[in-house]
């Protein structure tokens, strides 16, 4: 008798793939992009549609799901926990930052995920945005331990500005002590064709994708508290026009304030669910 490899669940005898037809929406896309400069049909100033879902992790103090076209992160907070005794003595908590990548997250598989110079400098970028929105000096000799899985990859920063976005929310679940909620955003400037009686301009791309990200003379990746109206941080790649930056980071810095609202709508209703559910398990127990 042959052996059976127990490791894949094959399909029966005479079975066929499955042949889906093209979705409404992804018609609808490929008719307008004709008329519009992105290959998705977005308008330059269009972000993608962001989905946010807090508490999944359910072992987690805080966690937080993150989905924006092709790039999924997800977030995961333990603490803030005690420090170990042979550790020396801190007025405030320190942030930990661990990224890693899944093995399938960027079309090429990674056999080694994580241990990458590409996660430990997402990992320190992370944490420089998120440490001036916490109040450590609330939490002496503690330490707080954030985990990052990027499931699938769409560029590395937008990567960056949807895991700061998703960080900060499982954050607040969590109960951490913070100034306000942390929101990202990036854009890739294009160089665009000049005309003869104006100097050359940049035509700003919303959050980009990784193909568009790759044909941009430039990158901008923003990272802000709109509640308090401050930035933490800002991140320039290659050459930019003063006039062109000024004007790209105030279209950010107000995507960034629609993600905030989106953020909070999400954590009120995590909040909302979690009191229904324990009202009803204190109404069993007392029945």
């Amino acid at each position: 008798m042959q052996a059976q490899d127990r490791r894949r669940f094959t399909a029966p005898e005479g079975a066929s793939p499955l042949r889906f037809n093209d979705a409404p929406a992804t018609r609808a896309a490929s008719t307008s992009s004709s008329s519009s400069p992105r290959a998705d049909g977005r308008q330059p100033g269009q972000v993608r549609p962001v989905f946010l879902q807090p508490g999944l992790v359910t072992e987690a103090a805080g966690s937080a799901y993150i989905e924006a076209g092709r790039t999924k992160v997800l977030c995961a907070v333990y603490g803030p926990k005690p420090t170990p005794p042979s550790a020396p003595f801190n007025a405030k908590a320190r942030l930990n930052v661990e990224v890693k990548f899944a093995p399938f997250a960027s079309g090429v598989r990674r056999f080694v995920p994580g241990k990458d110079t590409e996660a430990t400098a997402l990992a320190s970028t992370l944490q420089q945005a998120l440490v001036p929105a916490i109040l450590l000096e609330h939490m002496p000799k503690s330490q707080i331990d954030l985990f990052v899985t990027v499931l699938e990859s769409d560029g590395w920063d937008g990567d960056l500005s949807i895991g700061v976005t998703a960080a900060s929310t499982a954050l607040a679940e969590a109960g951490i002590p913070m100034r306000g909620l942390v929101t990202g955003c990036s854009a890739a400037l294009l160089p665009s064709s000049p005309s003869s009686s104006s100097t050359p301009t940049s035509t700003a791309l919303l959050d980009p994708t990784r193909f568009e990200a790759r044909a941009a003379q430039s990158f901008l990746t923003l990272s802000c508290l709109p509640a308090l109206g401050t930035s933490t941080s800002v991140r320039v790649n290659g050459v930019v026009d003063p006039s062109s930056l000024a004007e790209t980071l105030t279209k950010m810095y107000d995507v960034c304030g629609l993600l905030h609202g989106v953020a909070k709508e999400a954590l009120l209703t995590s909040a909302a669910a979690a009191a229904a559910a324990a009202a009803e398990t204190t109404g069993t127990a007392a029945a």
